[in-house]
Parts: structure tokens; sequence; C-alpha cells
């Protein structure tokens, strides 16, 4: 008859400090493998915003927004200039890789942005409608376009840019390492005070336009828009009228922007 065997003991050892380290580097490894394949999409281009000529910031309330923020106009008018190019880095950054040149974009050592504002041509042209995101607008979209844009036309026209030095947007590419290009055009202000809520009191309702196209590093042009938000409110306060604007904006840009590259 077989004698019956003892079951085999399993005897647990704690790990050594030696294998914890290599337990430790490899899960390590694997998380920063596994981030990189998350991460691959968000890093497939790399933008360079470029910011509104400060001639180019089209407005009919300026001294209202001027006088209730405690601002000369020049310093005001900056406050929205700045403020649109970092809201769209921030809602950029959250998808794509962003490059910002200076704080002071004009007059930066090389002088790189004063170059590129000689070099642009601007035009009236026509929008983009095979890919106009007001069209395109999906399920599973991240904006919700009858909302923000309930009582926005679609734009049919913008005003639009050329860059008349043809090496010039290689050259910056090369430089800042940007395989994309988003020329921000022109900030319109337009107050309807012929339909205001109530006059007396300021209450009445404002359209934010900007204009922009967006190139690759080549200088060919892949998309141009005009984007609207609408903002009913008698708020002067420019850093209230940024909060609440500026990244409804952003958010269409980038819808824009993603679905042009593919």
């Amino acid at each position: 008859m077989r004698k019956k065997q003892n079951p085999r003991r399993i005897v647990y050892r704690p790990l050594t400090n030696h294998s914890m380290r290599l337990l430790f580097s490899f899960l390590l490894s694997f998380v920063f493998l596994t981030s990189q394949a998350q991460n691959k999409d968000s890093v497939q281009a790399s933008v360079l915003v470029i910011p509104y000529m400060s001639g180019m910031h089209m407005s009919d309330s300026d001294q209202d927004i001027s006088d209730e923020s405690q601002m000369d106009l020049g310093e005001m008018r900056s406050s929205f200039r700045y403020g649109l190019v970092k809201a769209i880095n921030k809602k950029f950054a959250e998808v794509y890789d962003t490059k910002v040149i200076q704080t002071n974009f004009v007059r930066d050592e090389d002088n790189d942005m004063d170059n590129l504002y000689h070099a642009l041509v601007f035009e009236q042209d026509s929008t983009s409608p095979s890919i106009d995101p007001k069209k395109f607008a999906n399920k599973d979209t991240s904006l919700n376009y009858g909302k923000v844009f309930k009582k926005t036309k679609p734009a049919e026209t913008y005003i639009g840019v050329d860059v008349r030095d043809q090496k010039l947007l290689p050259e910056l590419s090369e430089k800042y390492g940007a395989n994309y290009f988003i020329f921000l055009n022109e900030f319109d202000i337009k107050t309807h005070f012929e339909d205001c809520i109530n006059l007396a009191m300021k209450i009445y309702r404002r359209d934010f336009t900007v204009h922009y196209t967006i190139m690759d590093r080549t200088g060919k042009i892949i998309y141009g828009d005009a984007v609207t938000i609408h903002y009913p409110s008698n708020n002067n306060n420019v850093h209230e009228i940024i909060d609440y604007n500026f990244p409804k904006v952003a958010d269409y840009v980038l819808e824009s922007f993603s679905r042009a590259i593919k």
C-alpha cells in the first residue's frame, strides 16, 4: 500500500531590502510605460498660440470696462489680450503640448513676434465649413453648442491671416518645437444697445468674438473661423468677463483644432 505523503508546506519569507528595491523599480517602470501609452495622443501635436496684435482689439465698450475695472485703457486691453492666450494655453495643455514664448510677446530678445506681425496679411475669408465645429458637433463632444452658442448664427466669414515670408514659420517651428500655430487675428466686443434689458441699469447683451487661423509648420492654413460668445450681463469687471467668457472660447478653439488635424 502506497504511503500517504504529507502536504507540502509553503514558507513565506519577508522580502529583503534588495528585493523590495527591485520590485519598486519594476512597478515604477510599469507605471511610467503605461502612462506614456495613455498619453501618447496628448503629445502628438505641439502648439504655439500667437496673440492678436494690439491694434486688432475692436470694441464699443472699452471705457465702461476700463472705468469699472479701475484700469487705464492700455492696461485693460492688455488684460484681454494676454487673458485670451492664457485661457487657450491652459485648455490645450490638458490635451496637447503647448509652447509659450515670453510673457511679453512683442518685445522678446529675438523680436520673433514683431517680425511675425510685420509678415502678416489680413483678409476677410470664408470659414472652414467642411470641419466647422458648429456643424460636426456630435454626442461625444466636450461642448454643448446648443447652450453656449444658442443664439449664434454660424459664421460664414472671418478675419483671417496669411504669412508673406514663407521661411518664417518653418524657422519658428524649428526654434520653438511647434508643429502647429494658432493665430488669434482679431478680438471684438459688440454691445447690443438696441435690445438691452434695462438701459438705465446698463443691463444688456454683449458679444465677444475671436477670429482665429490654424496653420501647420509649413504655413499651410488648415482651419479658420470666428467664435462668438454671448454675455448677458451688466458686469464690466475685466477679470470676471475673462473668467466667464474665455474658457468657452478656448473650448471651441480646442474642439476645432482637434478635428482639423485628424
